[in-house]
């Protein structure tokens, strides 16, 4: 269970810092739980962000969704895009037809900086046609999102029927610590891409393939894969609607 500010109904969702028998007041509550749940905690780590997540086993896997776009796409959003990683793939596959949007304007500023097109927006209220895109892409997004049924339903409602969401985030449960451990090893930096990832997860929340697919199927969209991926710390679904 998460614990709620009792001023703003704001809540932290369960994590090590978070329980029922916290000692932090109310207000400590809800001033973290507004931090967690605006831009200003991405503005303020923009830049250890964009360094980490260009790590090249984070870039073969931003490339791996791109490979999942359906054939021919051509309008695609890349939804929560940050500092533009994943959209350079995207931009490779599909050409001037793929679009950034985060609500973190210093993410949105490091992205600009590699002439990426990008726009600020709240993935609540997409500022898109119904059934006008082709792909959206949410990569580690979910997971950060208060509504995220909201923001499902925003992704089905822009998509055309066929279009696909790909979705990557991260995987609850225990790490297979053998795996991690040679990697982390062999690649120091990775160790810190994986450290970043699952502290920020374990703030917000992580999903088992079981939640991950209710939520994507709760949307009214098709789940047509979910495999676990980045060495057992994520989950890439493939839905479709």
């Amino acid at each position: 269970m998460g614990f709620g500010c009792g001023l703003c109904g704001l809540s932290l969702s369960s994590s090590p810092i978070a329980s029922s028998s916290s000692p932090l007041c109310g207000r400590a509550i809800c001033y973290a739980a507004r931090m967690l749940h605006s831009g200003a905690l991405f503005d303020a780590v923009a830049l250890p962000y964009d360094l980490l997540t260009r790590h090249p086993v984070w870039e073969r896997h931003c490339a791996l969704m791109a490979g999942r776009l359906p054939r021919g796409a051509k309008r695609v959003l890349d939804l929560g895009c940050g500092p533009g990683n994943s959209t350079v793939h995207l931009r490779r596959a599909v050409g001037s037809g793929a679009l950034g949007g985060d609500y973190a304007m210093s993410m949105l500023r490091r992205a600009r900086r590699r002439a990426l097109p990008v726009v600020c927006l709240d993935a609540g209220t997409l500022p898109v046609r119904d059934a006008s895109l082709d792909a959206v892409t949410m990569h580690s997004v979910l997971y950060l999102l208060r509504d995220q049924p909201g923001a499902l339903a925003e992704v089905r409602r822009v998509l055309r029927p066929g279009g696909r969401a790909l979705l990557l985030e991260p995987q609850a449960g225990h790490l297979n610590t053998a795996r991690g451990l040679a990697r982390a090893l062999r690649t120091p930096l990775w160790a810190g891409v994986a450290l970043l990832w699952r502290t920020m997860s374990a703030l917000y929340g992580r999903f088992t393939p079981e939640r991950l697919r209710a939520a994507l199927e709760s949307a009214g969209l098709r789940v047509l894969t979910i495999d676990e991926t980045l060495g057992g710390l994520g989950l890439l679904a493939v839905a479709e609607r």
